[in-house]
């Protein structure tokens, strides 16, 4: 019988040679570029003229192993690893040879092989005598297979099953499998690491025994975790505020002193602050130095550190989009109105379809995770020959949580427009005022680039006759879900990337008549059904598009990689609004583009064909739209 203590105990490295000889190849190098770097700099050699030659072989090496070893054994052993060396002598050769069927044993082993023979022939080389060959066949035998795991979990955490499923499932060595020095450490610390971020911060290693029997190619493995007791979230440390009151930090906090510690709660106050907009950076870090000089100690003292952002702000701006055209934004922005840490943006916004002037006003989240939100903007959009003057003013309260967002608001809104016609301009107002609520969720890997995961964005709206409004009673539903599913790594398609988008929309009214055009769907455009222009698929009124009460639109893409950054994509979409489901027509965008991944999200190229207008479009666009 065999024992395996550590992965780590079976290459052993060469400290020196007989004499008394350091191999100091690092220094040697060191000390030769210091050297020329000098010549250089005297004009004693110059840089023209200095070539690097490829280092010539000493001996050479000729490999029979199995596939998943020979990397091992060029690059972790001395004879691999000194074939090129300009240090080299001749009279180590021998040492070489020898350590090379001990190091071979020891990588075959690592690997589950403990059967494993070696055999090193040393030749001269045909061609050239002066040049050793030495031959390493290495016959690795039968792979020991794990017959037998014995894990077992005490300390206060073994009363949590869910905890010791989890664990359970994590451990990489499973009956049946092989067997591997390197899965077998890598286990253990993976266990430590999970009861670690579960608050057991003293999880210690109690017992660990790997036997193998090389006649029956069979191991045993036996382990048992002592998770120590579950440390508590001690006093936090909060550093690094001085614009803004300390209580944005506390308050976004998703634990309180005295309860249990997890790494989770940690990484959620860190998207918390990221989000927030009063820091541009934040650190948390638990005191592990705290815990360990105090064997007694039973909570977890944390450290925050954040970096404030200015008070106030001007932001601008530059851009461009086949659908709205140039753009140009400036704004200004301030963190801290009225001391109370209350964030005010306000700014305008040019585009070559649409002018926008907006002002919001977000109060810090409170203990409770909810912020209120007041507004107000006004709009020119100029598309599809209709020109809409509208505004609002709104106050909501939200709450955002790690991946959902909510959001309940009561708005004003107010609308003016004027729809080209033969006839001449048609041109009618309205009003409305509504309550509105929208569900937002993101279970994305990225929010600027994602490649795997699912957004949904839905909103529920209704507006009201009344004093402010002109409009009759309506009802509003609205979703739109988007899907991104990496292709598997293991099949031809992988690194591709297929991406699914619905989006469908209903206002229950008797007319549209009186509603405002905000509350109303029109489809078309580089985010909704390509080959078709921003906002062209819609109803028909006078020499416009107009919005109207349906709307439904799908998507399908499937993104390839080509060369770094860079995707071919294939798309197809469907979609139209209309003013009921009983007019509704499909209208088909299908098409080909190019995906650049950018520091700021993906630049998207596309050109797409729509069957209605039977033409092609030309569109380009940055990021996603959810």
């Amino acid at each position: 019988m065999l024992r395996i203590p550590s992965c780590s105990d079976s290459l052993l490295t060469l400290r020196g040679l007989p004499g008394g000889r350091l191999l100091t190849r690092q220094g040697a190098r060191t000390w030769r570029a210091a050297f020329l770097q000098i010549l250089l700099g005297l004009g004693v050699v110059q840089a023209s003229s200095v070539v690097m030659a490829a280092p010539q072989p000493h001996y050479r090496l000729e490999l029979e192993a199995p596939a998943e070893m020979l990397a091992d054994l060029r690059n972790k052993t001395l004879l691999g690893r000194w074939r090129t060396d300009q240090d080299f002598e001749r009279t180590q050769l021998p040492l070489f040879i020898e350590r090379m069927r001990e190091e071979a044993i020891a990588i075959a082993q690592a690997a589950g092989y403990f059967s494993a023979k070696v055999s090193i022939e040393r030749k001269p080389d045909a061609g050239d005598p002066a040049l050793p060959v030495v031959r390493v066949v290495l016959d690795a035998g039968a792979r020991t297979t794990v017959n037998l795991v014995e894990l077992r979990l005490d300390g206060a955490a073994s009363a949590d099953a869910a905890l010791e499923k989890r664990l359970r499932d994590a451990w990489p060595l499973a009956e049946g499998s092989f067997f591997q020095a390197s899965a077998w450490e890598t286990g253990k610390r993976l266990l430590i690491e999970q009861l670690q971020q579960q608050g057991y911060l003293r999880a210690r290693v109690a017992q660990s025994r790997a036997a193998v029997d090389p006649e029956l190619t069979a191991a045993s493995l036996r382990l048992t975790i002592d998770s120590g007791p579950r440390l508590k979230f001690g006093e936090p440390r909060i550093s690094g505020n001085q614009r803004y009151p300390q209580s944005i930090v506390s308050d976004l906090m998703p634990w309180g002193r005295g309860d249990p510690y997890t790494f989770d709660a940690l990484q959620t106050l860190q998207d918390r602050l990221r989000i927030d907009g009063h820091y541009t950076s934040a650190t948390i870090l638990p005191d592990l130095e705290a815990v360990a000089a105090d064997p007694a100690r039973e909570d977890v003292p944390i450290d925050i550190r954040v970096r404030e952002r200015r008070t106030q702000r001007i932001t601008t701006g530059l851009g461009f989009s086949t659908d709205k055209g140039a753009r140009g934004l400036a704004g200004y922005d301030h963190y801290n109105v009225l001391n109370r840490g209350w964030i005010a943006q306000t700014g305008v916004q040019a585009e070559t379809v649409q002018y926008l002037l907006f002002a919001n006003v977000r109060t810090p989240t409170n203990p409770a995770g909810h912020y209120y939100r007041a507004g107000a903007r006004t709009t020119r959009l100029d598309v599809q020959n209709e020109l809409t003057d509208s505004g609002s003013v709104y106050f909501g309260r939200g709450k955002r949580g790690d991946r959902i967002e909510h959001f309940v608001s009561l708005q004003q809104q107010f609308e003016q427009r004027e729809v080209a016609s033969n006839s001449g301009p048609i041109i009618d107002s309205a009003s409305a005022t509504s309550l509105a609520y929208a569900w937002t969720m993101r279970d994305l890997d990225s929010d600027i680039d994602p490649r795997a995961g699912l957004a949904i964005n839905s909103q529920v709206s209704g507006g009201f006759s009344g004093s402010l409004s002109t409009s009759r009673t309506f009802a509003r539903l609205y979703a739109r879900v988007t899907h991104f599913l990496p292709m598997p790594q293991q099949s031809r398609l992988a690194g591709g990337l297929l991406i699914s988008r619905v989006e469908a929309g209903w206002v229950s009214a008797r007319s549209r008549q009186d509603i405002p055009g905000e509350n109303l769907f029109r489809a078309g455009g580089t985010n909704s059904v390509r080959g078709y222009p921003y906002l062209g698929l819609g109803l028909p009124e006078g020499n416009a598009i107009v919005g109207g009460r349906v709307l439904g639109v799908a998507s399908l893409e499937y993104q390839h990689p080509i060369s770094g950054p860079w995707a071919g994509a294939v798309f197809a979409d469907i979609g139209n609004a209309a003013d009921s489901w009983r007019g509704f027509r499909v209208a088909r965008g299908l098409g080909v583009g190019v995906r650049w991944r950018s520091p700021v999200g993906p630049i998207n190229v596309d050109v797409a064909h729509g069957d209605q207008a039977d033409r092609w479009r030309f569109h380009l666009s940055v990021g996603y739209s959810f």
